[in-house]
């Protein structure tokens, strides 16, 4: 039985010899002389681009690039710096990455890479001898305050960034999720937390848990994430096209913080995986959700390599749901408590989200889902401005009944 894709009725063959047609007169008339290959490349750009800003082709030579690039192993010493007095100055370094394997810790300085004096160089300059291929050394000069100068050989490795920042705020546990492209994410989220027990005591009083500008991620980490704060249940649903491409994804049993009051703070650049998180735990009563609508990236592309090395498509395949069924898709995630982080003047920013997008996939659910201007609460004219509104609130949420108040808001909404 002939496949699917390979049935072509008589219309769409009619309309294939037009797009054929048009590319002749184009190469035969046009006033400066065409490249064939590059108009059928825009040609199906073109068509992509009208399915959703995701979709698109991908040529072969830059497929190939890719392919290449997302193998290679490109690594580090696995530090966070600044500069300070014409040195690199170390802020942090990551317990497992090759720097501190080797001795170096938060607070050394280093003022040569192989040799070279990095006195006198930007930062950019001054680190780019420490970059380098994954196995390959490099010795560095560190100053410490402790134990003066030294030369260290350190072995780059392929080293991951620092996926959690972590505090107490106000007597609150604080975590801020830098990005869920991080396959130690879970980990690193949980030893956070037990840290913050360990100071406040357990159970935690509060938790912040700040997605602001998280771009999203890892599909596997928003769920293992989410399941720290959920005893089971669903986390979320991914629907294609037909009812047997919908898979449903749920926490493990056994949550990390039962009982402890939870604030999530997200934005307009909050997306994807972000959103997955949020909308997990707002749906599930497990958190009250603060800040500004979220971004409403709620797809999932997949790539499709086309046969005989053509290159490949990046294609919409299917969405996201939270738990209560609601697609992500151009919506996002509605805060329970609308706050600003910037003045009021008057009216609604207009913010740059997913159905800003051209072409932006339309979300069936037609309720209204906009910012109600009335309904969200600005800083008020006394209020510092090196301080940060949005977590303050979060702070005074969590300290008062009004967090109650919001959770109970959910369930009668629900």
């Amino acid at each position: 039985m002939a496949n699917e894709r390979d049935k072509i009725d008589p219309p769409s063959y009619d309309r294939m010899q037009i797009l054929a047609d048009v590319l002749a007169i184009v190469e035969s008339d046009y006033v400066e002389p065409v490249e064939t290959q590059a108009l059928i490349e825009g040609a199906l750009q073109g068509a992509l681009a009208k399915l959703d800003p995701h979709s698109g082709y991908v040529p072969p030579v830059a497929f190939t690039e890719q392919v290449k690039a997302a193998r290679r192993e490109y690594g580090g010493l696995g530090i966070e710096v600044t500069m300070e007095e014409g040195m690199i100055k170390i802020n942090y370094a990551l317990e497992d990455g090759p720097a501190f394997q080797a001795g170096i810790r938060s607070g050394d300085f280093i003022t040569a890479v192989e040799g070279e004096s990095i006195v006198g160089k930007n930062l950019d300059e001054a680190v780019e001898g420490i970059r380098g291929l994954a196995g390959d050394p490099v010795i560095v000069t560190v100053m410490s305050p402790e134990t003066g100068t030294r030369d260290l050989t350190v072995v780059r490795q392929k080293v991951r960034g620092r996926a959690i920042r972590h505090r107490v705020e106000d007597g609150l546990g604080y975590v801020l999720i830098e990005s869920f492209n991080n396959t130690k994410l879970t980990d690193d989220l949980t030893k956070a937390i037990n840290e913050l027990k360990a100071e406040l005591g357990d159970p935690l009083p509060g938790l912040i848990i700040d997605l602001r500008g998280n771009r999203g991620g890892l599909l596997t980490q928003s769920v293992s994430v989410s399941g720290l704060f959920l005893d089971g249940g669903e986390v979320l649903s991914v629907r294609g096209r037909q009812d047997v491409d919908t898979e449903r994804y749920h926490a493990e049993d056994g949550e990390l913080l039962p009982g402890t009051p939870i604030v999530v703070l997200v934005s307009p650049g909050s997306a994807s995986a972000a959103e997955i998180l949020a909308g997990a735990l707002q749906d599930r009563g497990r958190a009250v959700v603060v800040g500004r609508r979220s971004f409403g990236k709620g797809s999932v592309q997949s790539v499709i390599p086309m046969p005989g090395k053509r290159g490949a498509l990046r294609l919409t395949t299917q969405k996201y749901y939270t738990p209560s069924g609601k697609s992500i898709q151009g919506r996002g995630i509605m805060p329970d408590f609308l706050v600003s982080a910037f003045d009021d003047t008057g009216e609604l920013r207009r913010r740059f989200r997913e159905d800003s997008l051209p072409n932006a996939l339309i979300n069936i659910d037609a309720s209204e889902y906009e910012e109600d201007y009335d309904a969200v609460t600005f800083p008020p004219e006394t209020f510092p401005e090196t301080e940060d509104f949005q977590l303050k609130t979060a702070v005074d949420v969590l300290k008062s009944s009004q967090y109650q108040t919001l959770l109970d808001a959910q369930s009668d909404l629900d």
